[in-house]
């Protein structure tokens, strides 16, 4: 059971539990959509049964496991052109939480948490706007806490990490005020260029030669930041300028 956090300023105040549901996501956007969704609420569950990741993947996760959750966060303070600072906002405040379990956290563009080259979290971010502003975010979160089977061998969890098991409910609190400080630079105004440089201190392959899938090629480059706009920007082996990629647009090639 998972209940509302009383030390933090916005994220987790109110916390819904449902021990299983179809989408954490979907239940966050149908709040919304209610007028019930107050800001940093946070529905949770121990069983989702069509979560769904980037690329229009889905999520699998063992029920019981891991945290599987979505946060609303009303972000009308942002510009639309300012919006993938929720992505690097959030992506530093998980990359917070696991930096206390690891020196080996990374995180690849635009949101994934990596530890020692392998997968620990993924996040959804589905952004609403209204005019010329973010009237809602809906940020689900997926982080491997106690699975310690997986499909991939590229995926790992805290517990594999730490050789121990952890308690959920714990892991979630800790998590929260992670995000919450986070999220309070985010809200301030006064720290945007602090949440963009720290992102890039993280970013995964940052300055490193890597290999990729491009336009059906298998290709050589080096990652050298990303853009405002949330944009990959990769110095490739043969072209004479820096791209700038979209999300469908490479893919991560493995050694």
């Amino acid at each position: 059971m998972y209940n509302s956090i009383y030390d933090t300023l916005i994220i987790g105040k109110k916390v819904i539990y449902l021990p299983s549901c179809h989408s954490t996501n979907d239940i966050a956007a149908e709040l919304v959509r209610s007028g019930s969704g107050m800001e940093g609420a946070i529905v949770i569950t121990d069983e989702q049964t069509k979560g769904r990741g980037q690329r229009g993947t889905t999520w699998m996760s063992e029920p019981r496991k891991n945290l599987t959750m979505s946060i609303i966060v009303t972000p009308a303070f942002l510009p639309i052109p300012d919006q993938f600072l929720i992505s690097q906002t959030v992506a530093l405040g998980i990359a917070a939480y696991l930096s206390e379990y690891s020196d080996q956290v990374k995180i690849k563009w635009p949101n994934d948490i990596y530890v020692d080259n392998k997968k620990i979290c993924g996040t959804l971010i589905e952004n609403s706007i209204q005019g010329t502003r973010l009237s809602s975010s809906i940020i689900g979160i997926g982080l491997n806490i106690n699975q310690n089977n997986f499909e991939s061998s590229r995926t790992t969890s805290v517990a594999m990490i730490t050789g121990k098991k952890l308690i959920n409910t714990e892991e979630f609190s800790k998590l929260a005020h992670h995000l919450d400080a986070w999220y309070l630079k985010l809200k301030s105004g006064n720290h945007h260029e602090e949440i963009r440089q720290h992102y890039i201190s993280q970013l995964f392959g940052y300055n490193q030669l890597r290999h990729f899938r491009y336009k059906n090629e298998i290709v050589s480059g080096t990652v050298t930041g990303v853009t405002d706009y949330g944009k990959l920007c990769i110095f490739f082996s043969n072209q004479p300028d820096i791209q700038e990629i979209d999300l469908k647009e490479i893919e991560w090639i493995w050694d």
